[in-house]
């Protein structure tokens, strides 16, 4: 019986040392799979930068030119804002000048009706008193 038990743990040993070995062949095969795959990967990622590069350098470009556009977009917005405010001192000014003339018309009108009252009344007496001096 002990000879059994060498034959078995023998072929246990050699069992044993045939799966050690299968599973360092596969791990050194599983480690030059991945460094194939990092390699691979390395390459995949330098290509996209190659290829993103250019992408990005006219988005940035693009990115500028719309805040180029939107500062010149303000700028025009307050031109307009100086603008509509100076018209709207203009309005304020012509709407003053409007009602001074329409002082200066109506203060014209009540002279020139106070003078032509005046000028009736002055020759109204002037013949009043010319009747009254030729009798």
């Amino acid at each position: 019986m002990s000879e059994t038990w060498i034959i078995i743990l023998s072929i246990g040993y050699f069992l044993a040392t045939l799966s050690l070995i299968a599973a360092l062949i596969f791990l050194i095969v599983v480690a030059i799979e991945l460094r194939r795959g990092i390699n691979a990967f390395k390459e995949f990622l330098n290509a996209t930068k190659l290829r993103l590069d250019p992408a990005l350098l006219e988005a940035e470009k693009v990115i500028q030119g719309v805040k180029s556009s939107v500062d010149d977009v303000n700028e025009v917005t307050e031109r307009v804002r100086e603008l509509s405010k100076t018209v709207e001192k203009l309005i304020i000014i012509i709407s003053e000048l409007i009602n001074t003339v329409d002082k200066v018309k109506n203060s014209i009108t009540l002279r020139s009706s106070a003078l032509k009252t005046a000028v009736t009344v002055a020759a109204n007496v002037f013949l009043e008193n010319l009747k009254k001096g030729g009798k």
